[in-house]
């Protein structure tokens, strides 16, 4: 009977709920103002986003088969931490306003997330193993290539825009350009492998990262000296990175052996 319910409610969120489910994940529906709304919040295109969402339901899935629980202390810790980042409350209900939640659906969302993070610790972050040799051999590489690169940068949207900017580029356009100065741990790998085979005062060529193109003209580099301890860290977070994607990868793609995905 409970199954019939669950299929009945379903038939009639598809056939005449104000939001349309786009997709469901085990029994966990995704609805379509959802997919638009991340998309907008985190600039990616409507399938990126939407993959994203079907990847939380299949985690929040297996936490809840699971049985990863959350109690009420957790919720709130996390609501007050939230809290702290506005100068007064109704600053904090405002913003759930823009985001069109209220209170509850805010402390249901934390706690999913919470679950989601807890079966991650369980199932992939306890299995990372990274031995000294590999943080030797990391340690190496950023020793040898450890930069501080200044440079100027514009974002597009389009790919018609950018190579536009690129074609037409003369040094008056600087103008349009942001700056920054940072050192090469801290620039997105797609960008510093595209500075690093250039010279001081010349511009890259258009450079993809996920839905949008970027243009750096280089300033200046400069080789830096790191303390010992300073590149340990950064090469053990590097090679934890690099584990943990694979890892994830594959544990999402177990779970959608197991759990039903309909597209509709």
């Amino acid at each position: 009977m409970r199954k019939v319910l669950i299929i009945f409610n379903l038939f009639f969120l598809l056939s005449f709920g104000q939001n349309k489910i786009v997709a469901i994940v085990g029994n966990k529906p995704i609805f379509e103002k959802d997919v638009i709304k991340k998309s907008k919040i985190e600039k990616i295109d409507y399938m990126t986003s939407l993959n994203s969402l079907i990847e939380e339901k299949l985690l929040l899935s297996q936490a809840e088969k699971k049985n990863i629980g959350i109690n009420e202390e957790e919720i709130k810790n996390e609501i007050e931490k939230m809290k702290k980042n506005f100068s007064n409350i109704n600053d904090f209900y405002d913003y759930l306003k823009k985001l069109g939640i209220n209170i509850s659906q805010l402390k249901e969302e934390i706690g999913n997330n919470l679950k989601i993070k807890k079966l991650i610790k369980y199932e992939i972050i306890n299995k990372i193993q990274i031995s000294p040799i590999e943080i030797a051999k990391e340690m190496g590489k950023i020793e040898s290539n450890f930069s501080e690169y200044q440079f100027y940068f514009k974002w597009f949207d389009n790919k018609e825009d950018c190579e536009r900017f690129f074609e037409n580029f003369n040094e008056d356009k600087l103008k349009e350009m942001d700056f920054t100065k940072l050192k090469s741990s801290e620039v997105k790998e797609e960008i510093l492998y595209e500075i690093e085979k250039i010279e001081g005062n010349k511009l890259t060529k258009p450079i993809q990262i996920n839905n949008r193109l970027i243009v750096i003209y280089l300033k200046e580099k400069t080789q830096l000296n790191l303390d010992k301890y300073e590149i340990y860290k950064q090469a053990k977070d590097k090679i934890f990175k690099i584990k943990y994607s694979i890892l994830y990868k594959d544990y999402i793609e177990e779970l959608k052996k197991s759990i039903p995905i309909k597209i509709l």
